[in-house]
């Protein structure tokens, strides 16, 4: 619940201490090349539009939830962070299409 009232700044200076705090530099250069490919139209138009502002906050929270996991585990290696890191994309994956997709099923099945 945290994470709905936080400011967009803090979540940033998160994701930034978690960039530091890990040995992922080839990682977040490659996450940063693609986020930054897309990120500025985003947010002109999220500028614009309230709603959208809302949407986009709604659907990066579950992320930004479970990237703060990283926050209390321990990391000592970069095979232990690519493990934690392979993890927590399956987690999102799970979340943002798999459980979606589940649901969809369920509900065609009901209508049918």
């Amino acid at each position: 619940m945290y994470l709905l009232i936080s400011k967009p700044e803090t979540i940033v200076l998160q994701i930034k201490e978690l960039e530091n705090q890990n040995h992922s530099k080839s990682f977040m250069d490659s996450f940063n090349g693609f986020y930054y490919s897309f990120s500025p139209i985003v947010a002109d138009n999220e500028r614009e539009n309230t709603i959208l502002q809302e949407i986009v906050k709604l659907a990066i929270t579950p992320m930004i939830f479970s990237l703060s996991i990283l926050n209390y585990v321990n990391m000592d290696s970069e095979t232990q962070f690519l493990g934690y890191g392979i993890s927590l994309i399956i987690l999102n994956v799970g979340m943002y299409f798999v459980a979606p997709a589940v649901l969809i099923i369920q509900l065609k099945k009901r209508s049918n």
